[in-house]
């Protein structure tokens, strides 16, 4: 079997992967190994994988999308006459300070 060094390990990681193994009943060393086959052994997801992630997150969002899009409608309309108001006061500003 291969040896691996694993330098720099962050502290954080090396009191997760204490922790980890003290549940599992097992050495620091065997839990790495056990997270490293693990890892090793995971699918790589494909593509297809990824559209059917995403197509399944954007249907649990769908309900909230919905109640955002009216919020966001009432802002830019706000905005809108935001903007109308401000048009319109700085083209009354414009005619009282005409240039003589």
């Amino acid at each position: 079997m291969a040896t691996l060094t694993i330098r720099n390990l962050p502290e954080e990681v090396r009191d997760a992967l204490r922790i980890r193994a003290a549940r599992n009943r097992r050495s620091m060393e065997a839990e790495a190994r056990a997270s490293l086959i693990e890892a090793a052994n995971r699918p790589i997801p494909t593509e297809s994988d990824w559209r059917a992630i995403v197509a399944e997150v954007q249907a649990e969002m769908a309900p909230y999308r919905e109640q955002m899009s009216g919020i966001v409608e009432s802002l830019i309309e706000d905005r809108r006459k935001e903007a109308a108001r401000e048009n319109a006061e700085a083209e009354a500003w414009a005619r009282d300070h005409k240039p003589l």
